[in-house]
């Protein structure tokens, strides 16, 4: 019976757009529902108006350069990221136009789903390049200005169907002579595990300089503001890179052209102190569980031994990594006029680069590196800064313990760690002799003392250089005397 009436209203409202004529209340339906279709194809439209909009808008990729661009030189990386919320990344193109010459530096298409496929996720969103441009790449370029132009294209129904498509061009110097280095001071002896300083100029337009050391990079400061080309270096031979490693000035300028200079130096070798380190029981229960807890993050390893190991090895390898992230919150001057002092009246119970074997239950189960002094007064001791400086860290850091980090400028940092309390906070400046804290036992300390260690651009080098005025005086002092 439902079937059938509804059978009839379908025939009505047939009728009735067919022009027939209806009366009454099936008159009144059959208007109603004719509004009401025409009330959703006009949302349909308008629906349909906003995606075809959005789809066939012109608007291409977002470009961002990931490398801050002066100039082009020899050989200049350039490094971009092309993305788009909204579509996905077609092609990115790459040139250099000088003098009516086009260079294409690249030209990348990237995979996207096909139009039908609106659904689809395949493609990319967002991409990144690093591409070089210079001489190197392009041996007809020529000194003088260029400019380089970076297209980036979505799979949009824009501009034609052709894709949204966006453009930043930029006028930027040629430039193919790298800087000059001329070095000023000597001599240069410096201690395996120690540090020294060399002072050098570079030519106007350098960018950056600095020492190399195998892999290590020790940046320079200008020895006065007024004087920029002047510069000043502390670089270190750190305990386990080898004496014969060789130390070179590296300077590179705004378009990325760089040299390396030789200078006069002699590295003397040294043979570090072995020790063997008990690890009991007793000793585990006491210092892994605080530890633990104010690392969160850090998994146990599910027994006590493993805990041990993990924080002696992974966590310790971890915070030497925050100690170079430390590094960059320098001052760009010396922020010390005197010699740095030692913890007064202390006991050395254990030296710098000191190679530790731990032992637990008659066999060995680790090895490391001691990279500081253990400096013992009596328990609770009061703990000054080394010298005048700025503080960056006050606060709990994995192996420390409570830890004091002061930065003293130019990437050379001082650290005080193990401490029972702490009496400065961060972003504090401080006197050298200020009290700091007090000496304790957390972190990874087997008894109340200070562990102080000499830090340059966060890679621990040898206190006792540090304490010792003669060499402050003639490593440091009398190099920088004829430029202040």
């Amino acid at each position: 019976m439902l079937e059938s009436q509804g059978s009839c209203v379908a025939i009505r409202i047939a009728v009735a757009f067919q022009g027939g004529s209806l009366q009454g209340p099936d008159r009144f339906s059959s208007q109603g529902i004719g509004k009401g279709l025409l009330f959703l194809i006009i949302v349909l439209i308008g629906i349909l108006g906003v995606v075809g909009y959005k789809a066939t808008r012109r608007e291409g990729p977002v470009i961002t350069l990931r490398s801050q661009l002066k100039g082009i030189g020899q050989s200049t990386e350039v490094v971009l990221e092309a993305s788009d919320d909204r579509h996905h990344v077609k092609r990115v193109e790459i040139e250099l136009q000088q003098g009516g010459r086009s260079f294409h530096v690249m030209d990348r298409s990237l995979p996207v789903p096909s139009s039908w496929k609106f659904w689809s996720k395949d493609g990319q969103r967002m991409a990144g390049f690093s591409v070089r441009a210079g001489r190197k790449e392009f041996p007809e370029l020529q000194e003088g200005r260029a400019t380089l132009r970076i297209v980036a294209t979505n799979d949009s129904w824009g501009n034609f169907f052709r894709g949204g498509r966006s453009e930043i061009a930029m006028d930027l110097p040629v430039r193919f002579t790298p800087p000059q280095v001329q070095v000023l001071s000597f001599p240069h002896y410096v201690n395996q595990g120690g540090a020294e300083l060399v002072v050098f100029k570079v030519s106007p337009g350098t960018a950056e300089s600095g020492v190399k050391v195998g892999d290590l990079f020790f940046p320079s400061w200008p020895v006065k503001e007024s004087t920029q080309e002047t510069r000043l270096c502390l670089f270190a031979y750190p305990w386990n890179i080898d004496a014969a490693t060789p130390a070179r000035i590296l300077a590179r300028d705004d378009a990325g052209n760089e040299t390396l200079s030789n200078f006069t130096y002699r590295v003397f070798p040294k043979k570090f102190r072995a020790d063997t380190i008990q690890i009991t029981d007793d000793f585990m229960a006491r210092v892994v569980p605080p530890i633990m807890s104010q690392t969160p993050g850090f998994q146990e390893q599910g027994s006590l031994l493993k805990d041990f190991l993990a924080i002696n090895g992974d966590m310790r390898r971890a915070n030497a990594r925050e100690l170079v992230a430390f590094s960059q919150k320098t001052a760009p001057r010396f922020l010390w006029s005197q010699p740095f002092i030692q913890l007064g009246n202390s006991k050395v119970e254990a030296g710098f680069a000191d190679s530790r074997t731990y032992m637990y239950n008659g066999e060995a189960v680790d090895h490391q590196t001691h990279l500081g002094f253990d400096l013992a007064v009596t328990e609770h001791a009061p703990v000054v800064a080394a010298n005048d400086g700025v503080v960056v860290h006050a606060g709990y850091f994995g192996i420390y313990g409570n830890t004091v980090i002061l930065d003293h400028g130019c990437g050379l940092q001082t650290l005080y760690a193990h401490l029972s309390s702490i009496e400065i906070k961060e972003g504090d400046k401080v006197k050298r002799g200020q009290e700091i804290g007090r000496s304790g036992q957390t972190g990874l300390a087997g008894g109340d003392h200070l562990h102080f260690t000499t830090l340059l651009q966060g890679i621990p080098v040898n206190p006792v250089e540090w304490w010792d005025p003669h060499w402050i005086h003639d490593r440091i002092e009398a190099k920088l005397a004829p430029y202040r």
